[in-house]
């Protein structure tokens, strides 16, 4: 069985609730797949420091063979809004109802709402730019392995450069996660500013607007993380 039916075949166990078959296969494919990859070599190798614009690097990850969910995905959902971003909003993956959406990173209505949470602190979405962490849909719309993020990660990386933010806002705990390179307690880092020092970049964890739209009581500390915000970049 090749890896694209693997992935039909998870997909199928994930519908059907089989959630138990799904972790397990699931587990042992990452451990398979990461086993020895030296992923700062993988960027090296494909000539990333020699991409020097946003429309290059896409265009690049057009070509390359990064990940077999790019085959089992419609489209490739990297980057949204202005190349020259004061702000940089990094979004976590696209589900299969934002896979549908080929110009759209988040679905219409968390797109809505983090609009509103933005113009509340004067912060116009479309002045700025939102990115994922991984770019394709995957099946069940479960979360991505570590091994999927990883393969994405040099080039999540680049963008990040070349796009050459003041700030981010993670939405999110798997944002956060990959943006600090480890696991982070979301509700613990919350309300505060974050640095990955690789990058440099002041890092503000806020509320995923998909988690709010499911749980409007958490509004009101994603209101009060939005002063800190407004506080910080005023």
């Amino acid at each position: 069985m090749n890896n694209l039916e693997k992935i039909v075949l998870l997909n199928w166990y994930a519908d059907e609730n089989i959630d138990f078959v799904l972790k397990k296969n699931q587990k042992k494919f990452t451990q398979e797949k990461h086993a020895g990859v030296d992923y700062d070599k993988v960027h090296k190798k494909n000539d990333l420091y020699d991409i020097k614009t946003v429309q290059g690097l896409i265009e690049y990850i057009d070509k390359c063979d990064i990940s077999d969910l790019k085959i089992y995905s419609k489209h490739t959902h990297i980057h949204q809004g202005s190349l020259n971003p004061e702000i940089l909003i990094v979004n976590d993956f696209p589900n299969s109802e934002e896979e549908d959406q080929s110009n759209n990173i988040l679905a219409e209505d968390c797109k809505e709402l983090l609009i509103k949470m933005l113009g509340a602190i004067n912060v116009e979405l479309k002045e700025n730019t939102i990115i994922n962490t991984f770019f394709w849909r995957t099946p069940g719309d479960r979360r991505p392995t570590s091994n999927e993020i990883d393969q994405c990660r040099p080039f999540f990386y680049k963008i990040i450069e070349l796009l050459a933010p003041k700030y981010i806002i993670s939405l999110g705990d798997l944002a956060l996660s990959v943006l600090m390179e480890s696991e982070v307690n979301f509700i613990d880092s919350r309300g505060k500013t974050l640095n990955n020092k690789k990058m440099n970049i002041p890092i503000f964890p806020l509320f995923h607007p998909r988690v709010l739209i499911k749980q409007p009581s958490l509004k009101r500390l994603a209101w009060e993380d939005l002063k800190i915000i407004a506080n910080e970049i005023k």
